[in-house]
């Protein structure tokens, strides 16, 4: 049941001066679109706890993240908040003049995740140092992936295979590893892959910790020159990773930045008020303990 304006708390009437929505606004609702490896700390953090506070209910929309913001810009869906991970996608939607900015409202990195039913599962446990290469390259394991075409962690796989065999001095690891950029075989949408790990019907993925500690998947530490999560390797060390992709006749190379989520307020939003509410409380101290808990680290670095 909604909290009313006539019974509002005194604590969240407080809230909503401070984060410049009405009191006669908080028996609303807004959509928030998000990077849907946030669901877990999104469908039972934040949301709920936002509405708590305010009154206002959150209908949350997790997909890939670059897909989202192909759905903004074309105004196929019409959110009041996009959340990316990563800041491809937000610059999509800021080219679109939707987006004035974004801000960083959490930080993640890369991990090594595999299944607790696998066969190798024993092994990964085991593993030291490069032994996880040497797991991956097994000719008997089900590696799994979303895809770089539409989500941000799919790119990431593949720019961690990289690094990996930068780092590791492996040539041609990363493809002997994903099979190529775009292979059907590993690739599976965002918001089944980690259940998919934890069935079994794959053995490992390389995904966000965010996410794999979410839902209490084993993983491996990777270093940080292959994690993709220490903004200041940014310039000297991820930037060996690349892909190449081609649009429309068009070639462009990316390179990888750091793992940030960054949250924005849409200029469309049907109700911008409580857009910009929701953006203050992912970064209040609330917000921020809600992500420590579900074992994201702070967001790093400026704005979009």
């Amino acid at each position: 049941m909604r909290t009313t304006n006539r019974l509002m708390p005194i604590a969240v009437a407080l809230f909503l001066a401070a984060t410049s929505i009405a009191p006669a606004q908080a028996d609303s609702a807004i959509t928030v679109a998000f990077a849907g490896s946030m669901g877990v700390v999104m469908d039972r953090g934040l949301a709920p706890a936002f509405t708590a506070k305010t009154g206002i209910i959150v209908h949350p929309m997790g997909q890939a993240a670059m897909a989202l913001a192909h759905l903004i810009t074309a105004k196929s869906i019409n959110p009041d908040v996009f959340i990316s991970v990563s800041a491809a996608p937000i610059k999509v939607v800021e080219a679109a003049s939707l987006s004035s900015g974004a801000t960083p409202i959490a930080g993640t990195s890369m991990v090594l995740a595999y299944g607790p039913k696998s066969p190798f599962a024993a092994s990964f446990a085991a593993a030291h140092g490069a032994d996880w290469t040497k797991i991956l390259e097994h000719p008997g394991l089900r590696f799994g992936r979303t895809d770089p075409k539409t989500d941000p962690q799919g790119q990431y796989v593949l720019y961690t295979l990289q690094l990996a065999g930068k780092f590791y001095h492996i040539p041609g690891f990363a493809h002997h590893i994903a099979g190529g950029t775009n292979n059907p075989a590993q690739i599976f949408t965002e918001p089944s892959l980690l259940s998919r790990l934890q069935d079994g019907e794959i053995d490992a993925s390389l995904g966000y910790e965010s996410a794999v500690r979410s839902q209490h998947l084993p993983f491996i530490v990777l270093p940080p020159e292959i994690n993709l999560g220490s903004p200041a390797m940014a310039a000297s060390w991820y930037k060996q990773a690349s892909l190449t992709t081609t649009t429309g006749g068009t070639t462009k190379i990316t390179h990888p930045s750091p793992l940030v989520f960054y949250a924005t307020a849409l200029k469309n939003a049907p109700n911008p008020a409580a857009a910009r509410a929701f953006v203050a409380f992912l970064n209040s101290k609330a917000g921020q303990k809600i992500f420590a808990q579900y074992g994201y680290a702070p967001g790093q670095g400026p704005g979009v």
